[in-house]
């Protein structure tokens, strides 16, 4: 190669440099084990997530449905009824207790996202946890040779 006083480091023997630096070996094998640790986590977490949201869904269907029926009910009671003063009554009543059934219905369906959420992210932050105290194993030395066993014979 031609000298260059331009472009002194066309030069340079790269590989000459860089053995001059202590560049720590990674340990694929214990990097991928964590790697697919993180994803089996994810994968636990978003499963419980998911069936969170199922039982929200549920539980939201079986408040829609109690909610008609009792709207419903009234209706056919209101109806039967002789004077405007007991309609204003039982409509009254009837609000009170769809009122008070719609917060309980919101406090459990508050309740059941909360469990969700505290159990996938329960899931996620423990793995974050371990696969910090991983980190220490990418740059161990792996195994150079495999444990070899012996039978008696």
């Amino acid at each position: 190669m031609a000298t260059n006083p331009a472009y002194p480091f066309l030069e340079m023997d790269i590989t000459k440099v860089m053995s001059s630096f202590k560049m720590p070996v990674v340990n694929v094998k214990a990097v991928m084990a964590s790697h697919q640790k993180n994803v089996d986590a994810i994968t636990n977490a978003s499963q419980h997530a998911f069936e969170g949201v199922q039982e929200i869904a549920k539980r939201q269907g079986e408040m829609i449905r109690q909610g008609v029926d009792d709207i419903t009910g009234t209706t056919k009671n209101a109806k039967a009824l002789d004077s405007l003063e007991e309609t204003a009554v039982i409509g009254a009543e009837t609000f009170k207790t769809l009122y008070q059934s719609a917060l309980a219905n919101t406090w459990d369906l508050n309740d059941m996202a909360s469990k969700t959420t505290s159990k996938s992210l329960g899931i996620i932050n423990k793995r974050v946890a371990e696969s910090l105290d991983e980190v220490k194993d990418y740059f161990a030395k792996p195994d150079s040779t495999p444990a070899q066993t012996t039978t008696a014979s």
